[in-house]
């Protein structure tokens, strides 16, 4: 059997999720899912699909910067942190998880300083250990 599309991009989407936010709240990992998607939906030149959006160089370090530690771990079936990345992916595509950071296309880690592009007039919110921002000002996805 040949895997839809839309199975195929929910995979990638929860993969970027597991790599990213690993450890964090299930509210985390759904942000970051949302992230990716404000960027589908006001693609730019970030690409018009999930996996557009994730392979872009240096976007989500995890799936696309070179020597990220990340770009080579793979979940396992049973990897109950993958299971929880997965079920946030659902909630966010199939179920509509309600966006708690609207407009946000960027976010990184409180564990590292804060990049050049971080300005504090597009911060949308924090979640977790992840600062949310809308780097561009006007990506928004409501659901």
């Amino acid at each position: 059997d040949v895997l839809d599309y839309g199975t195929y991009e929910q995979a990638l989407l929860a993969l970027v999720v597991w790599r990213e936010a690993q450890g964090e709240t299930r509210a985390a990992k759904i942000a970051v899912a949302f992230s990716v998607l404000n960027r589908v939906d006001n693609p730019k030149w970030w690409g018009t699909s999930i996996g557009a959006v994730i392979a872009k160089k240096w976007q989500y370090s995890s799936m696309a910067a070179p020597g990220d530690p990340n770009l080579i771990k793979y979940p396992l079936p049973q990897d109950l942190s993958f299971q929880d990345s997965l079920s946030a992916v659902n909630a966010v595509l199939a179920v509509g998880a309600i966006n708690t950071v609207p407009g946000a296309d960027s976010y990184y880690s409180v564990d590292i300083p804060a990049p050049a592009w971080a300005k504090p007039e597009q911060f949308v919110k924090q979640v977790g250990a992840f600062r949310f921002f809308n780097t561009d000002g006007d990506s928004e996805r409501k659901q």
